[in-house]
């Protein structure tokens, strides 16, 4: 699976099985090209997503997610996500800002999770804060504050009532409660001393 430069972020998609070949494939997202679906057992390019920016120039995705049910891709840049539909390849897309007038969430948002048991999704960004959204609108609900560095990894706990945040150069992975948010319950320290995007997972 070739790509022609940097590799911003991959996903796989969530209904995938190996009993079902034409389920099992993920997306791509790299410097200067379009978002690629490739074929987990061959390596083949299915399908292609092209995002432009206002200037109509292709511009790529800096984090990508797909819905728990796979019908959408949702694709972090600049102060906006984009919305694809998975069965629609191409460059039709819906626009969700996360700022506007002034407020809501800055900076490129580099990783997006959505909540199992809710219809939220985390949008974390290198601006050191993490928002969440409603699923249907995009509506912003609240900004999580607290990391040292650009946030570049969110988790949600299976019942979604806690999300896990860590960040770039930052020591510490934060747990935040959601049925009070913007605060922090506890966090866990950690080595990160380099820009590196840095994973973790919860063993439950």
């Amino acid at each position: 699976m070739p790509e022609g430069d940097t590799i911003y972020d991959y996903c796989w998609y969530p209904p995938m099985s190996s009993l079902a070949p034409e389920t099992c494939f993920l997306a791509s997202s790299s410097r200067d090209n379009p978002i690629h679906i490739w074929d987990a057992f061959y390596g083949d390019l299915r399908a292609t997503f092209r995002p432009y920016n206002h200037l109509d120039e292709l511009t790529s995705a800096h984090s990508l997610c797909f819905t728990p049910d796979g019908t959408q891709l949702f694709c972090g840049f600049e102060k906006m996500v984009r919305v694809f539909e998975t069965s629609r390849p191409g460059r039709d897309c819906e626009k969700r800002p996360t700022l506007a007038k002034k407020q809501g969430q800055t900076g490129i948002i580099s990783c997006i999770a959505f909540s199992p048991e809710h219809d939220v999704y985390a949008c974390a960004s290198y601006s050191k804060t993490v928002g969440l959204y409603s699923r249907d609108k995009g509506t912003v609900l609240t900004i999580l504050q607290g990391h040292q560095g650009g946030v570049t990894h969110v988790i949600f706990s299976p019942d979604g009532n806690l999300l896990y945040t860590g960040g770039r150069k930052d020591p510490e992975i934060l747990c935040w409660d959601l049925r009070q948010p913007g605060k922090v319950l506890f966090s866990m320290l950690r080595s990160a001393t380099t820009n590196q995007r840095m994973y973790f997972d919860l063993d439950v």
